[in-house]
């Protein structure tokens, strides 16, 4: 009998996802409307749209060093995934409609496609989405920083895909990492830990109110 427990034991899967649990917002608003839900994704994009135009421009680099991806992971970590997708793919669809809301005040059809950004600009929908999935399959409070730091790379997948295939001028030929990743990689380390850090608190401020 001992034996068989014991051997039903180690054939139990092993998972580093936990079940699915309500988001930072549901846990600091319990009772939350659509409408307040709403409030929050709409507030997301503004929240975006104001941290896009922090900015400051490495020499030669027409990629400009923005809060934007501080905003992006807050949105997920926040907002879980589905509300957090939301926001970000709001906040594409209101800077493609015209409004001046990605960095430099750039706006529309022509930034988003013809511009060297469009990718990191895709990277962020990525990132929300990964970042609010995994914040509410578990890795949250303490172990915020490991989905912040997923999310940060992943808005790099479809920005260097995007230099790859399309001829900006930039990167020069055999520079796409050296010029499109690694001149920012010290900022976004930054950006991350202050993004874990806060949610952190958010998430041990909620716990106290149960």
């Amino acid at each position: 009998m001992q034996q068989t427990a014991v051997t039903a034991h180690r054939t139990e899967p092993l998972s580093l996802l936990g079940p699915a649990e309500p988001s930072l917002l549901e846990r600091l608003v319990p009772n939350a409307t659509a409408w307040q839900k709403s409030a929050a994704v709409v507030l997301g994009i503004v929240l975006v749209s104001l941290f896009a135009q922090a900015r400051f421009f490495i020499p030669d680099n027409p990629v400009p060093i923005t809060l934007q991806g501080f905003g992006i992971l807050m949105l997920g970590g926040v907002l879980g995934w589905r509300l957090g997708v939301t926001s970000a793919v709001g906040y594409y669809l209101v800077g493609m409609a015209g409004f001046p809301v990605f960095a430099k005040g750039g706006e529309g059809w022509d930034y988003v496609i013809h511009g060297a950004t469009g990718g990191y600009l895709l990277g962020f929908i990525l990132a929300a989405g990964v970042v609010g999935y995994l914040s509410q399959r578990g890795w949250n409070r303490g172990r915020s920083l490991w989905p912040m730091m997923l999310g940060s790379l992943l808005i790099y997948a479809p920005a260097l895909v995007w230099l790859s295939v399309f001829d900006f001028g930039w990167p020069a030929e055999g520079k796409l990492l050296s010029q499109a990743l690694y001149p920012f990689l010290p900022g976004d380390i930054l950006k991350l830990m202050a993004a874990a850090a806060v949610t952190g608190g958010l998430w041990r401020y909620a716990d106290s109110k149960r």
